[in-house]
């Protein structure tokens, strides 16, 4: 498939000018969750389409091809959305879509369905099951075989952003669901809140440490995005054993969470008082990381949006690690200001298979720099303005400017009266003078994991202290 790249500026208006609503009108939750979202982003009403289907997460092909494919291609053709001929897209006036709370997730196996699959397709692969948004994702181009994955042309594009003719090939497919219909209206707020001011709080990131040949790139994504948030000056954690974060680890002020590899959701997330930063991106790689979201215990995306997360991503079905999202390339684009559908599928090698980007496609949480971010929220005096100093903070050392960045830190960490603040001071000082400001944090804690933290941490600047000499 030929692509000739052409550019289009894009403006936050004409994306939502772009946006078509999917919603499952046998589920009374749906409707109503739809015509929030397009309130909320400023979607004409004209793009929300109802589609009568069975409310299951479950259904077969022959209800996907029948009440889902074929309604949704005579609505977009119909409204003059998209035109097409000979099975070629030559206009389409979408780029993304999107399915709300009640819409099916993925389609199963049917084996009355004879292809003959390519010869380079693993035998692994030869099956017909799939995501519903990935299986969408080629609505511009017929016929598609139903075997297997097809490669994405969108896949690692240089430019962060969807531009023509891409969506003559595929859409920008995600979807606003998850356990409940009060978490989708609760992620749709979050992403819109955090927009304002950018995303504030901790990284944190589980590696495995692993030389297996098989695993090895999984791992090499994780520690890529990593140094991605580092650079970014983020305040990063790395779990680099085979272990996971346990249950007990103090994570706190999570905005960013990526791991493997556990089939159920385990550590800090089963804490009955763990709540994600406001506008979390929370991922965990596992084959079956979204085989249900209307979970709250079981798998992970469910787990992890019910958690607070605003977004997150995972499969259906068994997808193999090389077509899953490439967690590197995802936070790569998204920090560079993509919107997450499309840091999504720039990420995910094919489609046409196991994928689910469950959050807002228009979300974007790294749309203002650092400075932008701070001036924004001082000037509405939000309290999140501490995590963007701390941003300003790390940049400055790495850009080598280490007694601006203590000084920085010191006088916002007095005048905010912040406990990360004086958390991110302690870290800076020598060992032997980090004491104090660990104390000045624990005044201001608040969260018991943070307490535990900085009490772990003020025992080791308390020993590192030399010892005082009270001989005569």
């Amino acid at each position: 498939m030929a692509l000739v790249i052409t550019t289009r500026a894009f403006a936050a208006d004409d994306r939502a000018q772009r946006v078509l609503v999917v919603y499952n009108e046998n589920e009374p939750a749906s409707k109503p969750l739809a015509t929030y979202y397009a309130e909320q982003r400023g979607i004409p009403t004209d793009r929300l389409c109802g589609l009568r289907v069975r409310n299951t997460e479950v259904i077969t092909r022959r209800e996907f091809n029948h009440q889902i494919n074929e309604p949704l291609r005579h609505f977009l053709t119909d409204h003059n959305l998209l035109s097409q001929l000979a099975g070629a897209t030559f206009d389409n006036k979408l780029d993304y879509l999107v399915l709300i709370y009640g819409m099916p997730l993925r389609i199963e196996e049917d084996p009355t369905i004879k292809e003959t699959p390519p010869a380079t397709l693993p035998v692994p692969a030869r099956r017909n099951e799939a995501s519903v948004d990935s299986e969408l994702t080629t609505l511009p181009v017929l016929p598609m075989p139903l075997i297997g994955w097809l490669p994405n042309p969108f896949f690692n594009s240089t430019s962060p952003h969807f531009e023509s003719p891409f969506n003559n090939t595929m859409l920008l497919v995600a979807r606003l669901d998850g356990p409940d219909p009060v978490t989708v209206r609760r992620m749709i707020d979050d992403a819109i809140a955090t927009e304002k001011y950018g995303l504030p709080g901790r990284c944190y990131f589980d590696a495995r440490n692993t030389q297996d040949p098989g695993y090895r790139d999984g791992d090499r994504w994780i520690k890529e995005a990593y140094r991605l948030f580092q650079a970014a000056g983020y305040e990063c954690e790395l779990e680099d054993t085979p272990a996971l974060f346990p249950e007990n680890y103090p994570m706190t002020d999570a905005a960013i969470y990526a791991g493997w590899y556990a089939g159920n959701v385990v550590g800090p997330f089963k804490r009955a008082d763990f709540q994600f930063h406001r506008g979390a991106v929370a991922y965990h790689l596992h084959s079956a990381s979204a085989t249900s979201l209307r979970t709250r215990t079981a798998f992970w995306v469910g787990p992890l949006l019910a958690k607070g997360a605003a977004a997150s991503f995972g499969n259906v079905r068994e997808p193999y690690l090389e077509t899953t999202p490439h967690l590197d390339i995802f936070f790569k684009h998204l920090l560079a200001g993509a919107t997450f559908a499309e840091a999504g599928w720039a990420s995910q090698p094919v489609v046409s298979w196991q994928t689910t980007f469950v959050g807002d496609p228009l979300y974007r949480p790294f749309a203002i720099p650092v400075d932008e971010q701070i001036d924004r929220l001082a000037r509405d005096q939000h309290p999140d303005l501490e995590w963007a100093y701390i941003r300003k903070v790390n940049l400055l050392i790495s850009n080598g400017d280490a007694d601006a960045a203590e000084e920085l830190c010191r006088t916002q960490a007095t005048k905010l009266k912040s406990a990360p603040l004086y958390e991110k001071l302690g870290d800076l000082l020598p060992a032997t003078q980090r004491a104090d400001a660990y104390r000045h944090a624990l005044e201001f804690a608040g969260d018991a994991f943070r307490v535990i933290r900085l009490k772990q941490k003020l025992a080791t600047a308390s020993n590192a202290q030399p010892p005082v000499n009270t001989s005569p």
